[in-house]
């Protein structure tokens, strides 16, 4: 049983802390679901203030489900990659896609790691409560198209110029720094164009263009939840020194 206890700061992909070390597995496979594009239809636990129904069930009331059941694995492992079409719908009239499409982008064994680690999942409230909300958050920053140019992570390609900072390096980047909240706020509102300057010199975009789409409220939230993002291993830029 797979217990996870333990999370420093909302960042789904690489935070989960288990008694001070990084649970390398739950990481990975967090990870992995999000880079699949798991997490459009699926979250990890169910989000008791949504309204209407979810695209598909949750991860740990997949695992409550099927607990016990020995056949279990086996049964979602066939789901996952075929998917769910002509079967029996097992969430009928509790979710509201009609059946699963089936991974065609998972191989078998990221399918094989995944069931695994799904079935294993107990999930404690503390734990769930943050990960709701950074599902919602990058749900959020998803709906607002600011997932278009910025990651959660950095690029670790040094070939590949990103369109933006991802969001762990303007965490970094704003750490301690006053007034951050508001700048990053304005940033979103009414974009970088009027700063004079390029802000990101190892991005590709001049400058970012205000979110009209973003109400102001969502971006304060946003960009609380961007600045209290785990840091670890990203380094503020050095500041370039200044011309005479």
């Amino acid at each position: 049983m797979k217990t996870l206890k333990y999370l420093k700061l909302p960042v789904l992909a690489l935070a989960m802390l288990a008694s001070g070390f990084v649970a390398a597995e739950n990481s990975a496979m967090l990870e992995l679901a999000n880079a699949r594009g798991c997490f459009i239809c699926h979250a990890v636990v169910p989000d008791e203030k949504r309204e209407g129904l979810p695209l598909g069930p949750s991860y740990d009331e997949v695992a409550l489900r099927y607990r016990g059941d020995e056949k279990a694995f086996d049964r979602i492992l066939d789901r996952v990659i075929h998917g769910t079409a002509y079967r029996q719908q097992a969430w009928e009239g509790k979710v509201a896609m009609r059946f699963m499409p089936p991974n065609v982008n998972l191989t078998r064994d990221e399918a094989a790691a995944l069931t695994d680690w799904i079935l294993g999942l107990d999930v404690e409230p503390e734990l769930a409560s943050k990960l709701v909300r950074h599902d919602n958050m990058m749900a959020l920053a998803t709906y607002s198209g600011c997932t278009i140019c910025h990651g959660l992570d950095p690029v670790k390609d040094r070939r590949v110029v990103p369109l933006a900072p991802a969001f762990r390096e303007i965490a970094a980047e704003y750490a301690g720094r006053s007034h951050a909240k508001d700048r990053l706020v304005q940033a979103i509102t009414e974009g970088t164009l009027g700063s004079g300057s390029k802000t990101w010199e190892n991005v590709n975009m001049r400058f970012m263009p205000p979110s009209v789409n973003v109400k102001r409220e969502d971006a304060e939230a946003l960009v609380d939840w961007i600045l209290a993002l785990d840091t670890h291993g990203i380094q503020r830029r050095p500041t370039a020194p200044k011309r005479n």
